[in-house]
């Protein structure tokens, strides 16, 4: 590569970055603003940083409150998420069984439909089930929801693990669920690391199956309720940037400080795969 393209490339790159970035940066310093201020400064930094948006984001937008949901709900969420990946990702990568090409198919095939378009039919089901304004519901759903692609990623992997390591378990009289357990799953440990972030940032962002089962105010998610916060209180968009910004705050702390787990999932889901 001579050095003209290389530059081009950079700069082709970082003028991705920027706009990628940029609507973070704006919101950012958008929370930092008087409204006054707002109003005729949208897009340069602030002549004087403020906190006083962010305590009323807290306390009009009750975001405590839906912090404490959320702590609630996507650990439990997650122990769902990820005991279906493991289990039924083994069973599709690595188990015989009558049926099981037209399953996996099956699974896949339920990764392509958008949210919205399952909203609707989701939300009748679990009517029936008695299952609206549940956490039960929102659990149940995101666990369908978000399974068949951390199933496939986990039968992709664990259809590479060799079979010989599975053949001398049943020698020596292990069961599948030892198999699974003792075996399979340690060695999966770094795509389950990523499976996990994954999981986590795509229940942390939710947002229409729980606009649709979360009804109450006392149930709603932290995305759910900074989503519902200005409909409700008329709050001006300095005090819901600042609502962006604590909503976002974990998942961007997460992807932090686990970044360096996502690549090595992904490194290894690429040479498993």
């Amino acid at each position: 590569m001579n050095k003209s393209l290389k530059i081009n490339t950079y700069l082709i790159l970082i003028l991705f970055a920027i706009a990628s970035l940029y609507p973070l940066f704006h919101v950012f310093i958008t929370s930092f603003k008087q409204v006054e201020e707002y109003i005729e400064n949208r897009v340069f930094l602030p002549a004087q940083w403020v906190l006083d948006n962010y305590k009323v984001a807290i306390e009009q937008g009750h975001l405590l409150y839906y912090f404490r949901n959320n702590l609630i709900l996507i650990p439990a969420a997650m122990l769902f998420y990820l005991f279906v990946c493991v289990t039924a990702g083994f069973a599709f990568g690595r188990l015989r069984f009558r049926l099981r090409l037209p399953l996996f198919l099956t699974t896949l095939f339920l990764m392509i439909f958008p949210q919205m378009l399952l909203s609707l039919q989701i939300f009748q089901i679990c009517n029936h089930l008695y299952l609206t304004d549940t956490f039960l519901g929102v659990i149940l759903v995101w666990t369908a929801y978000f399974a068949p692609f951390g199933t496939y990623i986990m039968a992709t992997y664990f259809s590479s693990i060799p079979y010989e390591i599975i053949e001398s378990a049943r020698v020596d009289g292990a069961s599948t669920w030892r198999i699974l357990t003792q075996i399979a799953t340690p060695m999966a440990l770094p795509m389950l690391g990523f499976l996990s972030i994954i999981g986590f940032q795509s229940m942390w962002n939710e947002l229409p199956f729980s606009l649709l089962l979360l009804q109450s105010m006392e149930k709603r998610t932290v995305t759910l309720g900074v989503a519902m916060v200005q409909g409700q209180y008329g709050i001006p968009d300095p005090m819901r940037a600042a609502g962006i910004m604590l909503a976002s705050f974990i998942p961007i702390l997460v992807f932090l400080f686990f970044q360096k787990y996502i690549t090595k999932g992904a490194f290894a889901g690429s040479l498993k795969g």
